[in-house]
């Protein structure tokens, strides 16, 4: 983080959970559901989810949309083989539910722009000596880095971090497919897989930052984009200085850092074999 904003999180005990609709990355969280699919391929790919459950029904329903559960726990007791090729047959024209028109994609976009303005996230990195994210993200070397310290006594929120994942592949919930599974899954669970795969996916371009997130909701009495959640003191375990930190704001800095207990203080520096070294400096 910058060193101003360090200042702000010592000063006032607090880290930062913001929107996606805050983030400057237009390739992480996306604000807009485009997954560049036609009806006719989503219409396609719902008749053979639809067939397949059919022939053969899982044992546990229990996650499906009511209606496709409705029509498999039929079938689970027993049908005709005339029934079965009728339904079959009549998944095409089975309504609105399962004929994913324009407006039925539209709708489900704007459960997505509903949703995206109260959902927090926390972002972290497991690695303090990327040269990257320090130029991106600390204000290029003149920022700092907190170290958090994962403590259960203290219950501390970053002990339900989950990693951050680069797969080479897209991500089944922006296939035809894909998004037929959702179709056919109860509404809540389709968009909490929906927003799994946009929260903890990203491209392999990005690995490098090695990154862990936590998320939550807004608060009710919440009137911005994020929040200011507050953390146990003993959680701040070091503070970085970056290579070029100002002399004024690494000062400020560590008189705020030093009324942290069990705290260090680490100053960062570029060796001639252009990797950071790290030296801790009290604390």
């Amino acid at each position: 983080m910058s060193a101003a904003t360090a200042r702000c999180v010592l000063q006032n005990g607090t880290l930062r959970w913001s929107s996606p609709i805050l983030f400057n990355d237009p390739f992480d969280v996306p604000r807009e559901l485009s997954f560049g699919l036609s009806p006719e391929d989503i219409v396609r790919a719902l008749a053979r989810r639809m067939a397949n459950l059919i022939e053969q029904p899982p044992e546990d329903t229990s996650d499906l949309e009511p209606k496709v559960r409705l029509i498999l726990e039929s079938v689970k007791r027993g049908i005709t083989d005339d029934l079965r090729t009728e339904i079959l047959a009549g998944l095409a024209n089975s309504g609105e539910t399962h004929r994913p028109t324009g407006a039925s994609m539209e709708a489900f976009r704007e459960m997505w722009r509903r949703l995206l303005p109260d959902f927090r996230i926390l972002c972290l990195t497991e690695n303090p000596a990327h040269a990257a994210m320090w130029y991106h993200y600390a204000d290029q070397y003149k920022g700092v880095v907190v170290e958090l310290r994962c403590d259960d006594r203290l219950d501390s929120a970053w002990l339900v971090a989950k990693p951050v994942s680069y797969p080479s592949t897209k991500p089944a919930v922006y296939t035809a497919d894909g998004r037929a599974e959702l179709l056919t899954t109860e509404q809540k669970i389709a968009m909490n897989r929906l927003l799994h795969a946009a929260t903890y996916m990203k491209a392999p371009d990005w690995s490098y930052e090695k990154e862990w997130r936590i998320t939550s909701f807004r608060r009710p009495s919440d009137t911005g984009p994020f929040t200011d959640y507050r953390f146990n003191p003993p959680e701040i375990a070091a503070v970085y200085f970056g290579p070029y930190i100002s002399t004024s704001d690494r000062i400020a800095i560590s008189t705020l850092a030093n009324q942290y207990p069990a705290i260090r203080l680490v100053d960062a520096s570029i060796g001639m074999n252009r990797e950071f070294n790290f030296v801790s400096t009290g604390g």
